[in-house]
């Protein structure tokens, strides 16, 4: 059996035992995950965390995310719309924003339909995305809305 080994003088023995601390990226905006299926909340939760935002919550329905307190700290609201045009994704988001200053919602459709968007826009969905898309599309939506200016 043959081994390789490294033989480093005590200098360059020194030098890579020294580390250079790397700055973390700051946190993102807290974010909230809504709607979809279990599968499709868990994939969205991992990607949001793997991303660098905290996840503060996930639910099936707005009932959950109205128990989460308002405040100040603005945060973003990941919605999955679902499969079927005929779900009332557009009204439980109406109901949810309603007087909420501190979420930004991104709705996810299920298909590319400028009826979708525009609901969802009327519902008040500052962004959208549509199924299927690339991770990279989902973090820059989310990313864009964490630093967009606050409506008005």
């Amino acid at each position: 059996m043959t081994s390789i080994r490294a033989l480093l003088t005590a200098s360059e023995k020194a030098a890579s035992a020294q580390s250079v601390p790397v700055p973390a990226s700051p946190p993102g905006a807290p974010a909230v995950v809504l709607g979809g299926s279990e599968d499709t909340r868990l994939l969205l939760r991992g990607l949001l965390r793997l991303h660098r935002h905290r996840v503060l919550l996930e639910a099936p329905t707005r009932e959950g995310v109205e128990r989460l307190p308002r405040s100040a700290e603005t945060k973003i609201l990941v919605m999955d719309a679902g499969t079927e045009k005929g779900e009332n994704w557009a009204e439980e988001l109406t109901q949810l924003l309603s007087g909420r200053t501190d979420l930004r919602a991104l709705v996810i459709l299920p298909s590319s339909d400028p009826a979708l968007e525009a609901r969802a826009r009327r519902a008040g969905a500052r962004s959208t995305l549509v199924r299927p898309f690339a991770i990279r599309d989902f973090i820059q939506a989310v990313d864009a809305l964490d630093t967009a200016p606050p409506p008005g």
